[in-house]
């Protein structure tokens, strides 16, 4: 079944077994299909009065008058049937009679010609010559003139119902033709207008008129079909023979042939053209006995002991076969099928093949030969039978229709037999189920009738009111009535279906389970249930009077005799022939891990559950596969939708289905339990208790499904009915194209079962409410149909929507003020109760609708209700949290919030640049975390970040911390925090940042998270010590100090290995070609032994690994001093360079990065290769070069002192003393001692006395002194008189200042 949603819902399954047993039923053969070989005479004869097939039902005898008027008969006297207006007619000489043969005493009477009526026949009038309600014309032929008379027919009070006759008027149309003395044997007429008459002429003719005299026409006249133009001029002495007589006529409109049969019983077709207008002579058939008995052996009819006679001729419509197109039924009884296709075509003939086209016929030929039934009752039946019994049968008048034959049989000069024949559908089924191709069997039976037979007709029949095989009778479904016409009066006389005949046997006194279990064996257990239901949800609600013993006898054989649910290797009560329809009824495969029972093992649920599968699948099938809505459109207007389905289908089914819904809820019996303490299993079961419990659960389960399938389908039915009530194109005139396809299309099994069907229910309910409310009418009255008659497409809900939908659009047409507010609050309301079952297309539109009202707030209300509604279990929000993993059954009902929350984005989305701001934002509900979070996000792409600090709601903190974490997102933690003076977790993101190897940030960024880490760290203690703000209330002040120091010096450590680490990025894009490692040390922040392995070392670095040295105080003089000679000595000899003035820059810039760090920085070290250096490149030399060198290196002046006064005491030490080395360094302290002193005329200079702080610039001046003094003694002992003078300068300056 197409467009549905999950097959495993009950609902669904339930209309997968309706669908099943329609199948089933389709699958039944057409007649052409059980007539495959040549011929075949197989018969049931019923013997039990209750198995008949025609039953007698009444005489109703002719009326005296009508006898009076016999006696005084003087020529001629006719009589027949019009089935059409349920009248019988009677000619006594020139005077018409039509009686009412259900009214029994009512005839109408024609006297106003005086000629003797010799033919009579009623004919469908040509289009445009009679008014409207002329529907019938009388063809009424005499000697002198055939004439026609118009029929009015009024349908009586029950719409044509049995008993309810009418009433028929004749009217004198003034149109009549001249005889010429020929007798008009038999007349018909087609349906499209056409008078065929047959003469005692031999010639056939048409009664030819229209409404008015043409130019070169006559109003009416009469045309010879089959004379030549000679013929008009040869003398009638010279004529030659006259053609064979006819004897009677038959018209097959759909195949536009006329058959005719002739007094020698051939038969001519004659070919109508595809528009009906021609004649022409197709075939004569001249030797129909010969081809029977080529075909069929034991026929014997056309010897001179049974001479061949064909007794009547009966059209086979398309519906019952495509390739069979007529039968003639002989006076013997045998039925000839004929064909006028050819045999290829014949061949492939099935029931599911379309109809041939409309053309003139390749053939017409016998094709098969049904032997007749017994004449006499007997047992058995078959060929041998029928050779005995031909001899004994007199046919004279037939009928045939839908695969029921009626002949007559005279009996004796009184009475006449009624022999009836149809198929016999049980069996033909039970063939089925054994071979691919079964052939025909029929039920036959016998029933006397007194007088003398004219004429035989169905009553009431439309054309596709019954189905070949009669099991699929429905309860609607009357039973076939004919009318048997005979000189005593009419006889009524009905066809017994299977349930007819089920029904007779149960109304006996005394039921014997042998006749019961005789009757489930032919037609099975399902079937014989499914009689049960028809009988109960009939008969019971019928106006007839039934008794009380049919009805309790059908009940207790449901219950009693319906078989239980059992496993496939079980048996139950009467499955034999029944069996294997009850297992294709009602399979259930179980494998639930909870019943224990095996996958590979089914379920065959009871005769019971699957007879009401059967009844209920065959009182859908008139509607289950018909569009229910259709857009259809007229030349004047554009497609407009209606309802596909007649309101009188749509009623007749409902009424059968309220029926059955009755029965099941008056029977507390019918769905089984334990109370009801009914057998669970078969005697001879050896299941156990649990595995029978499993098969009631399963038909239990079933059952209900069942029965739910009712209840929607009866609402389906009054919702359509609603429709059309209300007058459905009208109301979709102005529907859009796109819903009119969407709307359009849907077949009633899917408006019942499928999600397009419950979908399309809404949106026309809709249609209907907004029609009304264009009317400006009330839908009070409206919502109470819907819930009374439609509570499950139409719930409370429901209700409240509509009613909320028209407070709307009141509001909206009320001036701004207290009434459109109230009205509003009303909508409101109602809408906020029924939140969850809005659509998200049905909650914009109300939104929308708000938002014009300007009613801003009743958005958020209604939008969040939903949302809230929709998810009361929260389980989105936890979906959230979790990190929305794929495959998630939560996600859907994560979707639908999101759409909810969408509505009131979109609201302020439009008013983003005008009216948003912190105060707005903070009146709506901050209840609903993940609207909250919705929002957040919306503010954030809409770069309105600022208003989220102003949000104090309790899911800004909890937004910005969970997954997926973001940078843009902890900026704005950290950014929040420092707004809620929470600066100690401040500190926490901001190192998390800088320290995260999750995020894309440049290291400068990451070293100023680091530094603002510090700071907010410094600032959170101070404000935790002053007793401000508490960074977590669970952890004591001194605990919050210790974690807020923790922190800080772990930032401090952190912060002076990210320099180096920045240093050597810098490094490393200096001298290009790097990129890669460059890029590499953007990524996170590396400790310093992977700065060392990985970048400082490999690549040589010599900076960074000092930088690295002194960051992790590694100490290693040895490669510290080759470290630095390598790096002065490149510098010195760089001929780019300026000597020892780059020397200088160099050290300078490196040790005032790396000072007073030993293990980076060894003043003495670095002293001696700068004296080192300024003896190798003297003459570059100036006095002072070392000493401003290191001060620039930003060590203090009295550590310069001491480490050029050491390394002077060390050089001028021993007879080895170095005496250039020793000038230079007294050289250096004395430049020292004087740019100390001008660097401080300010008179900040002091004199250090106790030991010197680091960054103290002080001099210790009796030390610089005494020193002095030491190199003024060694340079007048080297007699260099002018460092001499020069240190006594120096020494005087510095007493001066001291």
């Amino acid at each position: 079944m197409a467009n549905t949603t999950n097959s495993d819902t009950p609902l669904l399954k339930a209309a997968e077994q309706i669908e099943g047993k329609q199948q089933v039923d389709g699958k039944f053969p057409v007649i052409s299909e059980l007539l495959h070989a040549s011929s075949s005479g197989e018969y049931e004869v019923a013997i039990p009065a209750e198995w008949q097939v025609v039953t007698k039902q009444r005489l109703v005898p002719l009326p005296d008058a009508l006898f009076e008027q016999y006696d005084l008969l003087e020529c001629r006297c006719f009589m027949g049937l019009f089935p059409e207006i349920r009248r019988a007619w009677i000619t006594v000489d020139h005077r018409l009679f039509l009686w009412n043969y259900e009214d029994e005493s009512d005839f109408y009477s024609f006297e106003d010609q005086e000629q003797i009526i010799v033919g009579v026949a009623m004919v469908k009038p040509r289009p445009g010559v009679f008014v409207d309600s002329i529907k019938h014309v009388l063809v009424v032929a005499t000697p002198l003139e055939v004439f026609l008379l118009g029929v009015g027919y009024n349908i009586g009070r029950l719409g044509g119902a049995r008993g309810d006759s009418g009433e028929v008027t004749l009217y004198a149309t003034q149109i009549s033709v001249p005889a010429d003395g020929v007798a008009m044997t038999s007349i018909v007429g087609t349906a499209d207008g056409r008078v065929f008459m047959s003469g005692n002429d031999g010639a056939l003719y048409e009664f030819v008129y229209q409404s008015e005299d043409g130019w070169l026409t006559k109003k009416a006249r009469k045309v010879c079909l089959t004379s030549t133009i000679t013929s008009y001029f040869i003398p009638t002495f010279l004529a030659q023979k006259r053609d064979t007589p006819a004897l009677s006529m038959v018209v097959d409109d759909e195949r536009k042939l006329l058959y005719v049969r002739l007094q020698d019983a051939s038969i001519k077709v004659y070919w109508l053209g595809t528009q009906g207008t021609e004649f022409v002579l197709a075939h004569h058939h001249r030797s129909i006995s010969n081809s029977a008995a080529l075909l069929c052996p034991q026929f014997n009819e056309g010897t001179d002991a049974a001479p061949f006679e064909i007794a009547s001729m009966h059209v086979i419509p398309y519906r019952e076969s495509r390739t069979l197109s007529f039968v003639a039924i002989t006076s013997g009884g045998c039925r000839l099928y004929f064909s006028t296709v050819k045999r290829m075509q014949r061949f492939y003939e099935t029931s599911a093949l379309p109809a041939l086209p409309v053309r003139e016929p390749d053939v017409f030929e016998v094709v098969h030969v049904r032997l007749p039934p017994d004449s006499q009752p007997s047992l058995g039946g078959g060929l041998l039978q029928a050779r005995a019994m031909r001899q004994m049968l007199n046919v004279h008048t037939a009928f045939y229709r839908n695969g029921t034959t009626i002949m007559t049989h005279s009996w004796n000069e009184d009475h006449d037999s009624i022999i009836g024949a149809a198929p016999a559908c049980a069996q033909i089924l039970a063939r089925i189920a054994r071979q691919p191709r079964a052939s025909l069997a029929e039920l036959s039976s016998i029933e006397r009738i007194e007088g003398r037979t004219w004429a035989i007709a169905e009553i009431g029949a439309g054309e596709d009111s019954h189905e070949l095989n009669d099991l699929v009778t429905v309860s609607s479904t009357p039973t076939r009535t004919f009318a048997v016409l005979t000189n005593a009066g009419v006889t009524i006389l009905e066809k017994q279906r299977p349930v007819d005949m089920f029904r007779s046997l149960i109304a006996q006194p005394t039921l014997r389970d042998a006749q019961l279990k005789e009757f489930t064996a032919t037609y099975g257990l399902d079937e014989t249930c499914a009689m049960c239901y028809t009988i109960l949800c009939t008969e019971e609600f019928s106006q007839q009077m039934v008794s009380i013993q049919v009805l309790n006898a059908a009940r207790r054989i449901l219950f009693e005799y319906g078989g239980v649910p059992h496993f496939a290797e079980t048996s139950a009560f009467g499955t034999g022939t029944g069996g294997a329809s009850a297992a294709q009824t009602g399979n259930i495969n179980t494998g639930s891990a909870d019943s224990g029972v095996s996958t590979s093992e089914q379920i065959l649920l009871s005769g019971r559950h699957n007879g009401l599968v059967i009844y209920l699948s065959r009182a859908l099938q008139p509607v289950w596969r018909k569009q229910t809505i259709v857009a259809q459109a007229d030349k004047v207007s554009a497609p407009r939708l209606h309802v596909g389905i007649s309101t009188a289908d749509l009623v007749d089914v409902q009424e059968q289905l309220r029926r059955l819904q009755h029965f099941i809820n008056n029977n507390q019996r019918f769905v089984p339990d334990q109370i009801n303490q009914m057998p669970v299993q078969p005697a001879n079961s050896t299941r156990s208790t649990a595995d029978a419990t499993s098969c009631w659960q399963a038909e239990a389960a079933s059952l209900g499904a069942l029965y739910e399938l009712i209840i929607y389908s009866v609402e389906a039915i009054s919702f359509l009915c609603l429709l059309a009530d209300f007058n459905l194109p009208t109301i979709s005139s102005n529907m859009p194209v796109g819903q009119l396809k969407t709307l359009s299309g849907i077949e009633f099994n899917q408006l019942v079962c499928g999600e397009r069907g419950r979908v399309a229910c809404k949106e026309l309910i809709l249609v209907l409410i907004n029609s009304q409310l264009k009317q400006n009418m009330s839908i009070d009255s409206l919502s109470d149909v819907l819930s009374k008659r439609c509570s499950s497409m139409f719930s409370a809900a429901d209700v409240a929507l509509y009613k909320a939908l028209e407070s709307l659009k009141l509001a909206g047409e009320c001036d701004e003020g207290t009434e459109a507010n109230d009205l509003a609050a009303e909508a409101l309301s109602l809408l906020t109760g029924i939140a969850g079952t809005l659509s998200a297309e049905q909650l914009r539109e109300i939104c929308s609708s708000f938002e014009t009202l300007g009613q801003f707030g009743a958005v958020a209300t209604l939008s969040l209700a939903c949302a809230a509604q929709s998810d009361p279990n929260d389980e989105a929000m936890a979906f959230w949290g979790d990190g929305a993993p794929e495959n998630d059954s939560r996600e859907l009902i994560y979707r639908k919030r999101l759409e909810c929350y969408k509505c009131i984005i979109d609201m302020l989305d439009k008013r983003k640049d005008t009216a948003l701001n912190a105060k707005n934002l903070a009146s709506l509900p901050n209840t609903d975390g993940l609207f909250q979070f919705a929002l957040y996000d919306w503010l954030l792409e809409n770069g309105k970040s600022s208003l989220l600090f102003h949000m104090h709601g309790p899911f800004v903190e909890q937004y910005l911390i969970v997954e997926p974490r973001t940078v843009e997102k902890a900026d704005m933690l950290w950014h929040y925090y420092i707004h809620c003076d929470q600066f100690g977790k401040a500190s926490f993101v901001q190192r998390e940042l800088a320290c995260s190897r999750d995020y894309e940030i440049d290291l400068s960024r990451r070293i100023e998270y680091l530094s603002l880490s510090i700071s907010n760290a410094k600032i959170a203690v101070d404000m935790v010590r002053g007793g401000q703000v508490r960074m977590a209330h669970e952890l004591s002040e001194e605990e919050e100090i210790n974690e807020l120091g923790t922190l800080l010096r772990e930032n401090e450590d952190q912060l002076e290995i990210a320099q180096v680490q920045l240093e050597i990025q810098q490094q490393l894009r200096s001298m290009g070609g790097h990129e890669t490692p460059a890029h590499a040390l953007d990524r996170c922040l590396f400790t310093v032994t992977e700065l060392y392995d990985k970048f400082a070392e490999p690549l040589r670095l010599w900076d960074a690994i000092l930088l690295i040295f002194k960051a992790s105080n590694h100490d290693d003089p040895q490669m510290v001093e080759e470290i630095w000679r390598i790096i002065l000595r490149t510098v010195l000899d760089d001929s780019q360079r300026t000597g020892l003035m780059a020397v200088a820059s160099k050290v300078s810039s490196l040790g005032s990065r790396l000072y007073p760090s030993a293990a980076a920085f060894p003043l003495q070290l670095i002293a001696e290769i700068l004296v080192e250096l300024s003896q190798e490149r003297s003459s570059e030399y100036i006095a002072g070069f070392v000493g401003d060198t290191l001060v620039q290196a930003r060590v203090p002046h009295w550590a310069v002192f001491e480490v050029l006064n050491k390394l002077y005491m060390k050089s001028a030490a021993g007879p080895q003393g170095n005496s250039g080395v020793a000038e230079l360094l007294a050289k250096e302290v004395a430049s020292l001692t004087i740019s100390w002193m001008e660097s401080n005329q300010s008179g900040s200079i002091r004199d250090i006395v106790d030991s010197p702080n680091p960054v103290d610039d002080g001099m210790p001046v009796m030390d610089v002194d005494s020193a002095l003094s030491q190199y003024i003694i060694n340079t007048t002992l080297n007699n260099n008189i002018d460092l001499k003078n020069e240190l006594q300068r120096v020494q005087e300056r510095l007493r001066r200042v001291f």
